[in-house]
């Protein structure tokens, strides 16, 4: 490896743990999640973290979990999907590893979501307008600062794992 960790970014329902997860095995690498460190350190879920204290505050908490990585190497990361709205976060990702983005279709992701209750920034009534809100914002980013661009739509989590393997 010529790099010292891999980051994971996307949109939620683009399989970024699940396919982190097996990366990392796969590759005898460590896997940590943002999200789920976020909530161990801070001992609340993550729509209640936006509820109580606002996504800005979770936003901070974010960029606090990638400063504590610094100097970390030989892992798989999989982020929130937020994560690239702070450009620091951008920053601090880039200089700790290289980034690939899971792409998503609009139809994949509504299906892989549609049924889950821990996504604070959909309403269930107005999904499909709230990823294609999401996704519009969100996806320019995630195109421009990644080293490698897999699109994840309509594939199995073994072969994305390949495709990534083989690029890596």
């Amino acid at each position: 490896m010529d790099f010292k960790n891999i980051f994971i970014v996307g949109s939620m329902g683009s399989g970024k743990t699940s396919i982190g997860k097996i990366l990392a095995k796969n590759n005898h690498l460590s896997f940590l999640d943002t999200d789920h460190e976020i909530i161990r350190s801070s001992g609340y879920s993550i729509p209640d973290i936006f509820e109580k204290f606002g996504e800005e505050y979770f936003r901070e908490l974010e960029t606090e979990q990638l400063k504590e990585m610094c100097g970390m190497k030989d892992h798989v990361v999989s982020t929130g999907g937020g994560i690239i709205l702070q450009k620091q976060n951008i920053e601090l990702i880039k200089d700790l590893g290289i980034i690939i983005f899971l792409d998503i279709s609009i139809n994949s992701q509504i299906d892989r979501v549609k049924n889950r209750k821990n996504r604070p920034l959909i309403n269930d009534n107005n999904l499909k307008d709230n990823l294609l809100s999401l996704k519009k914002t969100r996806d320019p980013v995630y195109k421009k600062i990644s080293n490698y661009i897999i699109d994840v739509s309509e594939k199995e989590i073994g072969q994305i794992v390949t495709e990534i393997q083989e690029i890596i």
